[in-house]
């Protein structure tokens, strides 16, 4: 599996698509870093008093940017059942589970480091605002963001890899990916709007992480865990049964 794990890397950092994704998101970060400052976790989240208010408030106003990285990864992804790349993998005479696992997670390493292209890209524009002020605590909040940011974009990074194993089509699985992900979205800002239901999500999960002091939040983790393990085992049947052609 090593060796398809490295196949894999080499292929998405060559990838166009994946390059116009990394490089339209630093552009965003950077260019609206500027709009975090007066409020940097919304109207109720007060003024920024450092980086690490800015690198918090962009990753719990990211989750907007998932509807994009996700459709982004189903292009991707799905163009290897489109263009036969993973037939052709099966008949080289690697495994299955090789093949999946690879691919999961050279795809959820890619797209997690995407992710944190956004509110690094902000501190980088803000950097000289606020300055290296309380190292200590700049690497304690960044250090909970980025971890609870890793867990719980993989949990809807899934969604998209679940519709690919499904779909196995490029066109299709970027399309029904980039809906499903508007419609949580949808769900999201108005079910915080209305006090609905919300705590299931997985992006809900994350701005509360960055909102709360703590760094061990159980709750998080368990709606991270579970959305993974469900999306991994839906992802995996989905794989092991399809017909290649």
């Amino acid at each position: 599996m090593s060796n398809l794990l490295k196949m894999e890397r080499y292929q998405l950092s060559h990838n166009f698509f994946y390059w116009c994704g990394i490089i339209g998101i630093f552009l965003i970060g950077f260019f609206t870093a500027e709009t975090y400052v007066p409020e940097a976790m919304g109207p109720t989240g007060g003024a920024a008093a450092s980086l690490v208010d800015i690198f918090n408030g962009m990753v719990y106003d990211s989750t907007f940017l998932l509807i994009l990285m996700s459709s982004i990864l189903a292009l991707i992804l799905g163009q290897e059942f489109s263009c036969r790349t993973i037939a052709l993998e099966v008949n080289a005479g690697h495994s299955r589970k090789a093949i999946f696992f690879s691919k999961v997670i050279a795809y959820l390493i890619a797209f997690n480091l995407m992710a944190l292209v956004y509110p690094f890209a902000g501190c980088i524009r803000e950097f000289f605002r606020f300055g290296l002020t309380n190292g200590g605590n700049l690497f304690f909040q960044v250090s909970k963001a980025v971890l609870y940011s890793l867990l719980l974009n993989s949990a809807t990074f899934f969604i998209a890899i679940w519709i690919c194993f499904s779909l196995r089509s490029s066109t299709k699985a970027t399309g029904v990916t980039a809906v499903v992900t508007f419609v949580l979205s949808l769900y999201l800002g108005y079910g915080m709007m209305l006090k609905l239901p919300v705590d299931f999500l997985p992006t809900y999960q994350i701005r509360e992480a960055v909102t709360t002091i703590e760094f061990f939040q159980p709750w998080a983790i368990l709606i991270g865990a579970i959305w993974i393990i469900v999306f991994l085992a839906f992802s995996w049947l989905s794989f092991r049964k399809c017909e290649l052609k």
